[in-house]
């Protein structure tokens, strides 16, 4: 098929361009985009990459040279695996944060949080979606909610998370090329129900402050490069002989003791520092979303975006729901206005067909393709988008619409804003068209350079 020749033609082409797969030192994908870590970016040829047909961008931040593909971004990553360095799938999301590199301690330390949150987030858009269907069929019929069925699907939904701090700590370990089987291990036991939340438990009998480990991150990201650390020193001190019997023994239980007594406290405390700052980032109503919304295209171009999940999550976890996430609405849809609008404006073939085809794709899934395709390349739409994004963001923070779950923002996610009353939904529902005609509009007055 046409599509499957032009993913073997592009593979190698984005290899080449990197500076051949001896060049690549870990490599991943994200929904839109292939993650890179580089040994020399200088070998990179950026204007090579951007002439490959189906890239659309490059982003060169937080340690990771991310080339910027689309919702197809899967497909070619499992082309170009065979041409990757050895370790398949394994090797994509290893990387030493103590290793020596050009990239200063900030931009190591996001590209480590970036890291072990992005592989979840497929599955955190999976339990949205269910909860959003959960949702529409309890307000169909309310007495459904306390049917089996229902209550087996919500329990499905609510494992994302209740069990993100298990999967974050998978995806850490292997990241920092510690054991991530027994990190995962560790946070199951801190997860269960004889843990997690429980008061007056004392180890040793040294009382243990109660903390909710389920739903929170930060205990995970706390413990596993603490872990990691650990593992290089037994790797260097038991004799080979021992390793395999001893090493996953000394790090489950000391890990498991230390997260205990002071990395789970630690992280409860950060975890509500984290949340407490998502009401305070909010509580300046339509202002601050205003502010947010405008900002959320501008962390998109620079791969920045995926650093907010974390906020995102333990506000949800934390008050039920998340205001915060909203600017994804007003932002996402005001991109999908505007593409529209050059797809309908513009006089030249290509423009008007980049336009259609990435504004109807924003509207129903993903923005990257008409960030990159289409207002980034023209500059006034993505400006138009910008202040369509701010208008509606206002609105949004007048009236408190929020998110009581997670996924891509877009028609066909508005169910995710079901859960609180209806008219939290009513007005995410006019949010979601009036950013996308106020982008479309503004778009058009403003119009753009060809």
């Amino acid at each position: 098929m046409k599509k499957e020749l032009d993913f073997t033609t592009m593979a190698p082409a984005i290899v080449a361009a990197v500076g051949g797969a001896g060049n690549i030192k870990t490599h991943t994908h994200c929904m839109t985009r292939l993650r890179l870590v580089l040994n020399d970016k200088t070998k990179a040829n950026e204007e090579a990459l951007k002439a490959i047909d189906g890239v659309k961008g490059v982003v060169d931040q937080a340690g990771q040279y991310q080339i910027v593909i689309g919702p197809s971004v899967e497909q070619l990553y499992n082309e170009m695996l065979p041409l990757l360095p050895a370790g398949g799938q394994e090797a994509p999301v290893q990387e030493n944060l103590d290793e020596k590199t050009n990239e200063n301690v900030v931009s190591r330390i996001f590209a480590f949080i970036s890291g072990c949150i992005t592989p979840t987030i497929p599955v955190l858009i999976g339990s949205g979606l269910i909860s959003a269907l959960l949702s529409i069929v309890k307000f169909m019929n309310p007495a459904a909610a306390e049917s089996s069925t229902y209550m087996l699907i919500n329990t499905l939904a609510q494992a994302a998370y209740s069990y993100l701090p298990v999967m974050v700590a998978f995806a850490a370990a292997r990241r920092l090329k510690t054991n991530e089987y027994v990190a995962a291990f560790v946070m199951l036991a801190l997860c269960s129900g004889s843990i997690s939340g429980v008061e007056e438990l004392n180890l040793f009998g040294i009382a243990l402050t109660k903390v909710s480990y389920t739903s929170n991150i930060v205990p995970a990201l706390l413990m596993v490069p603490v872990m990691a650390a650990l593992d290089k020193q037994i790797m260097k001190v038991l004799p080979d002989a021992v390793k395999s019997i001893l090493r996953p023994f000394i790090l489950g239980m000391v890990m498991f003791i230390l997260t205990l007594l002071i990395l789970g406290p630690i992280g409860t405390i950060i975890g509500m520092a984290l949340a407490n700052f998502c009401v305070w980032l909010t509580s300046f109503g339509g202002l601050s979303m205003a502010v947010l919304s405008a900002l959320h295209p501008l962390l998109v171009m620079v791969g920045m975006h995926t650093i907010i999940t974390p906020l995102i999550v333990n506000e949800i976890t934390t008050y039920g729901s998340s205001l915060l996430f909203t600017k994804a609405l007003a932002a996402n849809l005001a991109i999908a206005g505007a593409a529209l609008a050059v797809g309908v404006k513009a006089k030249k073939a290509e423009n008007k067909q980049t336009g259609i085809s990435t504004g109807v794709t924003a509207l129903l899934s993903v923005t990257e393709p008409a960030l990159y395709g289409c207002l980034i390349r023209l500059r006034k739409p993505l400006i138009s988008a910008i202040i369509a994004a701010a208008i509606t963001g206002v609105f949004v923070g007048m009236f408190d619409v929020r998110a009581y779950a997670t996924a891509s923002c877009s028609f066909l996610t508005l169910p995710i804003f079901l859960g609180g009353t209806m008219q939290n939904f009513v007005f995410a529902c006019i949010a979601a068209v009036l950013a996308t005609v106020l982008g479309f509009v503004i778009t058009w007055i403003v119009g753009f350079d060809e």
